[in-house]
């Protein structure tokens, strides 16, 4: 028989996995309140009572308002001390990050975009996702269409999406600028292949003022991108045509979509550069199970399963993204991983 203590602590920890959803869904209520902005804003920390005046609601539930508080002090997002034997509740580091989210959406926009009613609908169905032949999607069997079809029709969720992603590869992007300067000016051209709001291309732009830079997407997120001076945009479809230039850019890309397709893409490149020093720079998660970060190997291991549910696609390893190059006739490339961040840089040479 198992040593009682043993089965108690299996318990304890299957519990944790059974409301692993509650941390998820506090944080957006913390974000749609606007907790950590009211706190911010007081410069001080605050009683529940003070805290309670200025949350945006007609009438606050005090009770109620202290078990929240009590949850995210556990979480470590706020910190709870007594003054004068009255609790007063103030900002942790990562709480800062909450902070005036209107401004700069995009870590609200992420949480906001993996609970929404119709994006978390698929989870619902993950043993499904495990019969058939994976031509059709999970995402597309539970709301009747593919997620790219879906974002087309509901513009305000393609807004969330882009958000998101302008947050996600923001930090990513200055990675790119100054760690691959080398690679940057020593071409004269380059296309940012689903490239959203064009944000990031602005600033590689910027950054060098020599490269004509351009976002290549689907005409519905071309036409709400925002007009940069120093960046063309093009609107079209990459698995028929690419425009040319010295180097493609694949930001996130890949990981969204099966091998098949990611072998059409690479190909569809491979014909837009040229012969002599043409390069795809890949911005993408490389899964190491090996990894020093155990918290980003869970973050791609859940992303993964993300990509499996919505879209068709995968984070993959290096024996993954090796047999890719191979199938799309790519001699040669190279994988630069980038310290505390999901993502790398995989630079594949196509002649």
């Amino acid at each position: 028989m198992e040593n009682q203590k043993e089965v108690q602590a299996a318990e304890a920890k299957i519990w944790n996995f059974v409301y692993g959803f509650a941390d998820t869904l506090v944080l957006r209520c913390a974000i749609e309140l606007g907790i950590a902005d009211i706190i911010h804003k007081q410069g001080e920390p605050l009683t529940l009572s003070e805290l309670g005046a200025q949350i945006p609601l007609k009438s606050v539930n005090t009770d109620h308002l202290h078990r929240l508080m009590r949850y995210l002090v556990h979480m470590k997002l706020f910190t709870k001390e007594t003054l004068d034997g009255e609790a007063r509740y103030g900002l942790a580091p990562p709480a800062k990050l909450l902070v005036k989210w209107w401004e700069d959406k995009g870590l609200a926009s992420i949480i906001f975009g993996i609970t929404d009613k119709d994006f978390i609908a698929p989870w619902h169905h993950l043993k499904d996702s495990l019969a058939g032949d994976g031509e059709e999607t999970t995402f597309e069997k539970v709301l009747g269409k593919s997620i790219s079809t879906y974002m087309a029709d509901h513009l305000e969720k393609s807004m969330l999406f882009n958000e998101s992603m302008v947050h996600d590869t923001r930090l990513f992007t200055s990675v790119l600028i100054q760690d691959f300067k080398d690679v940057f000016q020593g071409i004269k051209s380059l296309v940012d292949v689903g490239g959203g709001s064009g944000t990031d291309m602005g600033a590689i732009a910027k950054a060098f003022p020599h490269l004509k830079c351009t976002i290549y997407g689907l005409p519905h997120v071309i036409a709400d991108s925002p007009d940069y001076p120093e960046v063309d945009r093009i609107s079209g479809d990459m698995f028929k045509h690419i425009p040319s230039a010295d180097a493609i850019l694949l930001k996130c890309i890949l990981h969204y979509w099966g091998d098949g397709q990611c072998i059409e893409i690479l190909k569809r490149c491979k014909e837009s550069v040229p012969r002599e020093g043409g390069i795809v720079i890949i911005a993408d998660a490389v899964v190491d199970l090996e990894s020093k970060h155990p918290y980003l190997t869970k973050t791609l291991l859940s992303t993964d399963l993300d990509m499996m549910l919505n879209t068709g696609g995968k984070e993959r390893t290096e024996a993954e993204w090796k047999k890719l190059f191979n199938a799309a006739g790519f001699p040669a490339y190279k994988i630069t991983h980038v310290a505390d961040v999901e993502y790398s840089v995989i630079e594949a040479y196509p002649y």
